[in-house]
């Protein structure tokens, strides 16, 4: 039962996050999940999870999306995905976890103390970006952060940027599920677990998306750039805790 709890909190917390901000689902639905039950079923039921009441918002986002900066950075996931998947099946991640913690913290306070900094996309950036993100999530499931930092970096209103981080993270959901099917990741269990928690997480998406009408461009930014910071100190935390 108390597995089953944190399952709960985890899909409800999740999709909120998911249907607000757009970001830090995974950030938060894994470890807890993790506390569940283990580190494999947290990274393969997210995926399941979240595919299919997030297609609501993919419909409502891709009209807004920048299509071409989308287009290079899911290149570069497709491409990196299956090697981080690799990497999940022969090392541990919480040293990778370690790592882009560091990285995260430093790029998102740098984000929030330079308020005027500004990135030009480019293809070549687009794609490491994605290259980046697909890596990270094959690897320990967290790819949204890469992703946000490059997203995050550039001029657009809120819309926009949720916009592309909508699309962005759901078709790199999509790589990584077709990537753990061939790599025989999918269990009973797992279907079964996802079965139970899908609800709850669709219910708590619907509502933190009714939320984001509520706040402007500069709000969401901040939001967003303070999420990520605070997804950074939990990811080395726990990368410290489990290597030491």
């Amino acid at each position: 039962m108390p597995a089953l709890c944190y399952a709960i909190a985890a899909a409800a917390l999740a999709g909120f996050s998911r249907g607000f901000a757009a970001v830090g689902a995974a950030m938060i639905y894994i470890p807890l999940m993790t506390l569940a039950y283990d580190a494999r079923t947290a990274v393969v039921t997210m995926v399941l999870v979240d595919l299919l009441p997030s297609l609501p918002l993919v419909w409502r986002a891709a009209p807004r999306c920048d299509n071409g900066t989308i287009a290079w950075m899911a290149l570069g996931a497709v491409a990196a995905s299956p090697l981080g998947v690799l990497g999940l099946l022969f090392a541990s991640p919480m040293q990778a976890q370690f790592a882009m913690g560091l990285i995260l913290l430093a790029a998102a306070s740098y984000l929030l103390l330079n308020r005027r900094f500004r990135l030009v996309p480019t293809r070549l950036g687009s794609l490491a970006a994605g290259s980046v993100s697909g890596f990270a999530g094959g690897l320990c499931g967290i790819f949204g952060p890469p992703a946000m930092i490059y997203l995050l970096g550039r001029d657009g209103d809120a819309r926009r940027s949720r916009a592309d981080i909508i699309v962005y993270l759901t078709g790199e959901s999509m790589v990584l599920g077709v990537t753990y099917l061939a790599y025989g990741l999918y269990t009973p269990f797992c279907l079964r677990i996802s079965a139970l928690l899908m609800p709850i997480y669709a219910l708590a998406l619907w509502c933190g998306a009714s939320r984001f009408a509520h706040i402007g461009e500069t709000t969401y930014r901040r939001i967003i750039l303070g999420l990520l910071w605070l997804i950074a100190i939990v990811l080395i935390g726990e990368a410290l805790y489990a290597l030491f």
